[in-house]
């Protein structure tokens, strides 16, 4: 797989971006500041699909959740990269409206996992929810070993998530809907774990973070350490039997997943790299710059 560099172009959104996301069903890249709302089609075609220049209508943007979207791009954005999916509309209403977390003094992050399970991190605790005749509360939690967790993934086909911390101590953590099991300790990576992400099959799983890529096998039962490299990273996506490295100030990097993680192709940019984005389904990729805000599109060819 090669890269090849579509065009850069100048970013029409303010920064920061208030959202970002690879829609694959539509086949475009969803971008949003607070002023506008628009689709980058993989040829740099764009689409404005709102706009105004109200300050006080600015102001109240909501991100993922803004009315602004409709429910089918909603739809779209709720499968998360990290396996995880966001929950409906209605259902971040019933919490809010539960009161569970009304004198919390974090708010946690609410994900759905596998059979519909919801899941609740906030700081150190993973809390299992549950909705009963339209009352949520919180049915299971547990406290997350080592330090906080930075990152985390949920295994494609069944309730294990894998967490990583900024001290590079990687675990994983099984569940059901009501209840979770004995924490397991898959490594100690040897920095910050920025990224987790399985393969579709949940047989591999692979890890990103400061200075490193591991890849780990899994056989249902535990974690086996497999194939590693060194490099540069900021954050990962996977196409086919490839992984995409961000490597910032670094470029980018095609690396061919077998038995081993082998470089096959990189490409350096006129900017840093801030955040990367993929469709996979269109083999294009999306590259913004937060020091020049410029936005690059590039396209993996066989």
């Amino acid at each position: 797989m090669k890269l090849i560099l579509s065009k850069i172009i100048p970013s029409p959104l303010d920064v920061p971006l208030q959202l970002a996301h690879a829609l694959e069903r539509t086949g475009a890249f969803l971008m949003a500041d607070r002023w506008r709302i628009l689709l980058l089609r993989p040829d740099g075609a764009t689409d404005l699909i709102w706009q105004t220049t109200d300050e006080d209508v600015a102001y109240q943007w909501r991100g993922f959740f803004d009315d602004r979207l409709t429910d089918s791009v909603y739809d779209e954005i709720r499968q998360q990269a990290n396996g995880f999916r966001l929950l409906s509309k209605a259902d971040y209403q019933r919490v809010g409206a539960s009161g569970l977390y009304k004198t919390a003094n974090t708010l946690p992050l609410l994900f759905e996992a596998q059979d519909g399970t919801w899941i609740a991190f906030a700081g150190k605790k993973i809390s299992i929810l549950k909705s009963e005749e339209g009352h949520v509360r919180e049915c299971a939690a547990t406290k997350t070993k080592g330090k906080d967790p930075i990152c985390q993934a949920l295994h494609p086909h069944q309730n294990l998530l894998v967490y990583g911390t900024n001290y590079g101590e990687l675990f994983a953590q099984p569940l059901n809907q009501n209840q979770f099991g004995k924490t397991i300790k898959i490594s100690q990576l040897p920095n910050t774990c920025y990224q987790i992400a399985f393969a579709t099959d949940g047989k591999k799983m692979f890890v990103g973070g400061l200075g490193y890529v591991k890849m780990f096998e899994y056989d249902g039962q535990g974690f086996t350490e497999t194939a590693s490299i060194s490099s540069a990273l900021r954050s990962f996506e996977m196409v086919d039997d490839y992984l995409i490295l961000n490597k910032g100030m670094h470029g980018i990097d095609i690396i061919k997943v077998t038995d081993k993680l082998q470089r096959v192709d990189s490409m350096d940019l006129p900017f840093s790299i801030d955040k990367m984005f993929c469709l996979a389904s269109q083999k294009s990729l999306l590259l913004t710059s937060g020091s020049t805000n410029e936005w690059a599109l590039l396209n993996l060819s066989a």
